[in-house]
């Protein structure tokens, strides 16, 4: 459903990259869903130039997140995460299976609802 109203299937992913690891990279978005580099990055500038979101460079690495100061974009980021908060557990854990940092010692592991 949100790739229709986002209009892409792209779009739709990194709206919810965005919403569960707050801030991402192309290539990372590109490499967890096995698409081109060149729609991704095409698409986060579509992003940025409406002002959804920002980006600042980390190095040479390119980092885009949500832009919290715009009022439309606060609206945008809230829906997203109402359709992020409505995914299951498992279609989580299915998406978002590669970790991008280590666990923090002592930080429990989220066990399933029962």
């Amino acid at each position: 459903m949100l790739d229709k109203i986002l209009g892409s299937e792209i779009a739709m992913k990194i709206m919810l990259h965005l919403a569960h690891y707050r801030e991402v990279y192309p290539t990372a978005v590109a490499k967890d869903y096995d698409i081109s580099l060149s729609g991704v990055q095409k698409q986060f500038s579509r992003f940025e130039e409406a002002g959804i979101l920002v980006s600042k460079l980390v190095g040479r690495t390119r980092v885009y997140f949500f832009n919290e100061k715009s009022l439309v974009a606060k609206k945008f980021i809230e829906f997203i995460k109402v359709y992020y908060d409505g995914l299951s557990l498992e279609d989580k854990e299915r998406i978002f299976s590669s970790r991008r940092r280590p666990r923090r010692s002592g930080k429990p592991v989220i066990k399933k609802k029962e």
